[in-house]
């Protein structure tokens, strides 16, 4: 027999074992409900026991067990590729179908009764539904009776889902429907934006499924955590977790977003204003911010070049008017990295060969950045009269052409970013072709609360 989950026990048994009736098999099944279900299941080589011998019919089971059942049932037996995850061919399948899915492929207390019917009956029909509307076509075309009455809410959608149940399921469907509907689902329409195919609302183990896990996660001062993919500039993106769920998302590069209706990096204000449609929105020194339910989207825009949009962040209401719980120290290196991903993305996204992150120039950056926090001032030149070419030698570096931005007071580094692109001197070191290094530092405290530093040189 085929072992239908290499890495998931509770539906495997070992190669070459015998399988019996349910009822003979599996003494956990024997004058259970759905015992001739698990029979049939068992016959079609869909699902088997435990190594103990039982079955465990009331086991709850997770999006990924359920779905590939769903389409083994239909006569999808794809394997992965080596190395691979083993549900990796039907995650594929099924989002190339456009069916709604939640990408958790752990959590078996997460997979909801009423997201199996949505699933099961987007696949059968090839239609966009409600979760509510694929309940009522179960107990319309008598597929479900409910657990409690015959009607959506005594479905309880709310509830988990067990294998018995799963079975039984996928048994009446089959019944019911000789085929899975061939039809392409398209996307929502009322998906205000993705980036790389992630939404706010989605859950973060969606983020992962598509995008791999994060090469960092930064901590926020309102409690949530940035996921940051930079490792191909060109597609930069920092996504907003909090509780499992995604909460925010920005980026400078065009490839990244994919924002509807036709939103989009490049655009000017004039442009995007117009296709928002809306004249709720409130225009400052270098952003435009609107909010459109409880999503808020910042616009953050080139002054310099025609008011076009170069960055865009969206965060949802729960992201924010909370307060995090992340030390000084490390809010203080998350800003330092942002500091440095978004020049680099800024570059990608221009054709500029991108900056060579310094150690030396960090040290440099950081004590001037500190150094301004705890004397109060903010200047190029410290209260000794030193410049940053001293202080940059001072970290032994020795270069042919140097420089440094300094901001304080911003938000984050994010919003020290786009000041900083809005003035035509920072403008130039961080576009510079010459400058190839760069370290950057951030200090708390002082007279604006938040100072950033960023030192440019080539050795």
């Amino acid at each position: 027999m085929t072992v239908l989950f290499p890495t998931q026990p509770s539906l495997v048994k070992a190669e070459g074992s015998a399988v019996t009736a349910a009822g003979e098999k599996f003494p956990d099944t024997k004058n259970h409900w759905a015992s001739t279900y698990i029979a049939w299941a068992v016959e079609q080589k869909l699902a088997a026991g435990y190594e103990d011998g039982k079955f465990r019919p009331d086991r709850n089971i997770n999006e990924a067990e359920f779905l590939a059942l769903l389409l083994r049932a239909y006569g999808n037996k794809e394997t992965a590729a080596a190395g691979a995850p083993w549900y990796e061919p039907y995650y594929s399948y099924a989002k190339q179908q456009g069916w709604p899915l939640i990408y958790d492929v752990a959590d078996d207390s997460s997979f909801r009764r009423g997201q199996a019917a949505l699933l099961m009956v987007s696949a059968a029909t090839g239609k966009r539904l409600t979760e509510k509307q694929a309940i009522q076509w179960l107990l319309d075309e008598k597929l479900t009776t409910g657990r409690t009455a015959p009607t959506v809410a005594g479905y309880y959608p709310q509830g988990t889902l067990t294998r018995a149940e799963a079975l039984t399921f996928l048994y009446r469907l089959s019944q019911h429907s000789a085929q899975l509907s061939s039809n392409k689902i398209p996307p929502e329409a009322a998906n205000p934006a993705a980036l790389r195919g992630v939404a706010i609302g989605d859950t973060f183990a969606k983020t992962k499924m598509i995008l791999g896990e994060a090469q960092r996660s930064d901590e926020t001062k309102e409690g949530f955590t940035w996921q940051v993919y930079n490792d191909d500039y060109s597609r930069f993106a920092m996504i907003g977790t909090r509780g499992g769920k995604i909460v925010a998302l920005f980026s400078n590069t065009a490839t990244s977003w994919e924002v509807k209706p036709k939103l989009k990096l490049g655009i000017t204000l004039a442009e995007a204003i117009s296709i928002i449609g809306s004249k709720n929105g409130q225009e400052n020194e270098f952003h435009y911010t609107y909010v459109s339910g409880s999503i808020t989207t910042t616009l953050f825009i080139d002054r310099l070049d025609g008011n076009r949009i170069i960055g865009i962040l969206q965060t949802d209401s729960s992201a924010f008017g909370q307060s995090g719980n992340a030390s000084i120290s490390l809010l203080q290196e998350s800003y330092e990295q942002q500091s440095f991903d978004l020049a680099n993305a800024e570059r990608s996204r221009r054709g500029i060969s991108l900056f060579t992150q310094d150690a030396k120039a960090s040290k440099s950056a950081r004590g001037h950045s500190k150094d301004m926090a705890d004397r109060k001032f903010f200047n190029h030149e410290n209260p000794d009269g030193k410049s940053p070419f001293d202080r940059m030698k001072a970290q032994g570096i020795t270069y042919r052409s140097a420089a440094e931005n300094i901001a304080a007071g911003q938000t984050d580094s994010m919003y020290a970013h786009f000041s900083w692109m809005n003035s035509p001197g920072h403008r130039s070191n961080l576009l510079s072709k010459t400058l190839t290094k760069l370290g950057t530092g951030v200090a708390f405290g002082g007279q604006y609360g938040v100072y950033y530093t960023q030192n440019f040189y080539t050795p």
